[in-house]
């Protein structure tokens, strides 16, 4: 079974923290994708850039309206995400138990796909952008 692995934490935290408190974030993360990648679960990951290059789309009386940064104002924003495979719902959370939980959240959610999908079966896409 798929889940999705979302990562949430403060963008201020993040920013505020020195070089060597970054490096022990991303041990950790190296942690959970050598374990993903180990044991086959791991499916895809993504960093997301700042929230200040996002935009929101949504609808008001039949156009299309386009906002800048994130819908909800929270105190703690979707950095990114992992998408593992794993046979239940305790081994996702046994997984997610190494990344960096102290700082933020993440939220574990089985992922499902449209009619048509076929994740098993396709090709895995490895994007090298700079």
């Amino acid at each position: 079974m798929l889940f999705s692995v979302l990562i949430y934490a403060s963008e201020d935290f993040i920013d505020a923290l020195t070089p060597e408190e970054h490096e022990a974030l991303l041990v950790k993360h190296r942690a959970f994708h050598e374990h993903t990648k180990s044991n086959s679960s791991f499916a895809a990951a993504t960093k997301l850039m700042s929230t200040g290059t996002s935009v929101t789309v949504s609808a008001e009386s039949g156009d299309y309206v386009v906002t800048d940064g994130p819908f909800a104002e929270t105190k703690e924003q979707f950095m990114g995400f992992y998408l593992i495979n794993c046979a239940d719902l305790d081994e996702a959370i046994e997984a997610a138990k190494l990344l960096p939980l102290d700082h933020g959240r993440v939220e574990i959610r089985p992922v499902d796909f449209f009619e048509g999908a076929d994740f098993r079966n396709a090709e895995r896409l490895v994007i090298n952008a700079p």
